[in-house]
């Protein structure tokens, strides 16, 4: 099936930032095209003019946040003019990148968060089912360039595709 949603979206940080993006429309093949699971529960066996609302949790985003991957460092092992609180670390290291977000510098220490950005942040649906129709044979073929699929900007950025859960992501705009 061939569903259009128009849809109103808020996401919300674990630090309990909230960031409402614009309302969208989206145009995707019901079990082909890649979509939040939760999502595609809520709308299974809807009906045109069908309200839902769906909560996305972290899991089906960037992740849990796992007070785990908070860790003391030694300072003296970083570049100092990089130590920024607030800030991401970059360094290459034996040819691999170190990352992580500085949560704290201390005189002998600095706190790093390795949780990918976005990590427990959740997402609120409010959808309209606009159309459903049947697809046709070339449509129901999956493609990443071909499908249309909802996307989301925590605190008010773009995701890339990597950071959005390495799901094909395409926003209505690119599609239309």
């Amino acid at each position: 099936m061939k569903v259009t949603i128009d849809f109103t979206l808020k996401t919300t940080s674990p630090d309990g930032a909230v960031t409402e993006a614009p309302p969208g429309s989206c145009t995707f093949i019901y079990g082909v095209d890649v979509q939040y699971p939760s999502v595609e529960a809520a709308l299974m066996n809807k009906k045109v003019g069908d309200h839902v609302s769906v909560y996305v949790p972290p899991e089906e985003i960037f992740g849990p946040y796992d007070p785990e991957l908070v860790r003391e460092l030694p300072r003296s092992d970083y570049k100092p003019e990089r130590l920024k609180p607030g800030r991401v670390y970059r360094e290459m290291r034996n040819r691999s990148l170190v990352e992580f977000l500085v949560r704290d510098v201390r005189d002998d220490v600095i706190v790093a968060d390795f949780n990918r950005p976005g990590a427990g942040t959740y997402a609120e649906f409010h959808i309209e089912i606009k159309d459903i129709r049947e697809a046709s044979p070339k449509e129901l073929r999956p493609s990443c360039a071909g499908g249309g699929s909802l996307q989301f900007f925590p605190n008010g950025r773009p995701v890339s595709q990597a950071a959005a859960g390495d799901f094909c992501r395409k926003s209505v705009a690119d599609s239309a």
